[in-house]
């Protein structure tokens, strides 16, 4: 007689199968034990005793106060065939981007962040290339100011006076190259 399989045994296995198709990887950390609760319509108590048992199996491990990560320890060899589209897209957050990256190269890929390679300026990014290296070796291999670049956060404090703001450029942190 087949058992039913119990709510922790369906977690378990959908984070196995997500192992399994690579949408998870070794070193990857899986969503914290609320948000995987809400996302899987079950009891935080549900899905910390899978979390348990899958650490008790070798294939996530605990990471005190940072949470579960997969180890790629029970990783098992990846089948292309198998790999099929999962049906709890909501966890699985690589799908768009394995869809678009494997799909046929004339087919738009709307929401993806990317566009056609006809669309793009290729004749101008040629040209930009070309100037960057002829440019001296520190622009290409170096990294800039923990703060950002000093000619735009010269810019940013001359709009910020116009604003009635004063501050000097060493006052200016851009988070996209901030450390």
């Amino acid at each position: 007689m087949e058992h039913p399989q119990t709510r922790t045994s369906t977690i378990m296995e959908a984070i196995r199968q997500h192992i399994a198709t690579r949408a998870l990887v070794p070193g990857d950390r899986l969503p914290s034990i609320r948000q995987l609760a809400r996302t899987m319509q079950a009891s935080p108590s549900t899905i910390v005793q899978a979390y348990d048992r899958l650490a008790a199996e070798g294939v996530i491990a605990p990471r005190q106060g940072s949470g579960f990560y997969v180890t790629g320890r029970a990783l098992p060899p990846l089948a292309l065939a198998d790999a099929t589209t999962p049906a709890a897209r909501a966890i699985d957050p690589f799908w768009v981007s394995r869809q678009s990256l494997d799909s046929d190269p004339t087919v738009l890929k709307p929401g993806c962040g990317w566009l056609p390679t006809e669309w793009m300026p290729n004749a101008a990014l040629r040209k930009a290339f070309r100037a960057m290296a002829r440019r001296e070796n520190a622009i290409l291999s170096e990294y800039g100011s923990t703060r950002g670049a000093i000619r735009l956060r010269r810019f940013l404090t001359a709009q910020f006076a116009e604003e009635g703001l004063e501050i000097s450029p060493d006052q200016v942190l851009l988070t996209g190259s901030g450390t």
